[in-house]
């Protein structure tokens, strides 16, 4: 970032999150830049304090030990006095190199789409709320989604499927922008899941891209329609909710927009999810299990449409929505 009213907490949510689930440096990093009452939440866990910091890392690093990444984005905003919040996307690839998660090593090579939400006060993050694509990795190894679920399951007697009942109270509970292009991007959301689909052929141009779970990118507003459409028709009388909104317009920039969003109820229909795991790329009937698929969606637009965040194409929505696994709260 270039603008020198967020640059700083764009760099501590940036620099922070690299050095720990990249470089595995829970040294200086940890001290200087994670309060002591951190919460991360991810779909498969709410994680709190640093040393339960380290243990989402180190998971991760055991199976996924040579990654690179690559920042895509980045939505910052001032919100109040020392408090910040920075929305992050960028893709990782990685070797399969080790035991662990996703079993035993393969050498495979992996490359999936991280979003991260990061609020933090007085240059230390206090919460995470972060969403990874298990479905770009789980095709990449050729993984059945249902089977390695289960095998998660089978591991941890105490693991029960994410749900809202299980989160704690955050430090930052702000909303985010009531008005901006932060604001606009969630009313489009918002009334189209509540039946107003069309808007979509508006708002997106025929050239717009699309980066969407799985891997998958897809391009024009029936893209966008279809994914959204898939998420509703899966659990149609779900609750939908944009929990923060973020829209940053910068001199020289194109205006861009970073949603944290929930869709919550019983999988009762067929749509954007199979089984126990959200799958979406796949389809199957409901089994009237309670789902809460948490999702982060980051834009780029311009003159009232989309743009594309790689700059290739007229519109380019960039939603990633987590391969919902199982949820477990770790408290350390």
């Amino acid at each position: 970032m270039k603008d020198g009213i967020i640059d700083g907490a764009a760099s501590v949510a940036a620099r922070a999150t690299e050095a720990i689930w990249r470089r595995a440096d829970f040294a200086a990093p940890v001290d200087a830049n994670l309060s002591r009452t951190i919460v991360l939440r991810a779909p498969e866990a709410i994680v709190q304090g640093r040393i339960g910091i380290a243990t989402d890392a180190l998971g991760w690093l055991s199976a996924l030990p040579r990654q690179e990444w690559f920042a895509e984005d980045t939505v910052a905003l001032p919100v109040r006095g020392t408090v910040r919040v920075t929305a992050l996307r960028r893709t990782v690839e990685a070797a399969h190199d080790g035991d662990g998660a996703f079993g035993a090593a393969t050498g495979r090579r992996l490359r999936y789409r991280v979003l991260s939400e990061v609020a933090e006060r007085d240059g230390r993050i206090t919460d995470i709320w972060r969403v990874t694509d298990r479905a770009a990795i789980l095709d990449a190894l050729d993984l059945s989604p249902e089977r390695w679920a289960a095998a998660a399951l089978a591991e941890d007697a105490d693991a029960a499927p994410f749900t809202p009942a299980l989160d704690v109270p955050s430090a930052y509970a702000g909303q985010g922008a009531r008005d901006g292009p932060g604001a606009e991007f969630a009313d489009l959301v918002e009334r189209a899941m509540e039946g107003a689909f069309a808007l979509f052929e508006g708002r997106y141009a025929p050239g717009a891209e699309l980066a969407l779970p799985g891997g998958r990118r897809e391009y024009g507003p029936n893209a966008a329609r279809a994914f959204w459409l898939g998420l509703r028709a899966a659990i149609p009388d779900g609750r939908f909710e944009v929990h923060h909104r973020a829209g940053l317009e910068a001199p020289g920039m194109c205006p861009r927009v970073a949603l944290r969003w929930s869709l919550t109820g019983k999988h009762g229909g067929w749509g954007a999810l199979r089984n126990e795991v959200a799958w979406p790329t796949r389809s199957g009937p409901g089994l009237r299990t309670p789902d809460a698929v948490p999702g982060r969606s980051i834009a780029r637009y311009a003159r009232k449409a989309f743009v594309c965040a790689g700059g290739s194409a007229n519109i380019s929505l960039d939603s990633c929505n987590q391969t919902r696994t199982t949820g477990r709260r770790r408290q350390h």
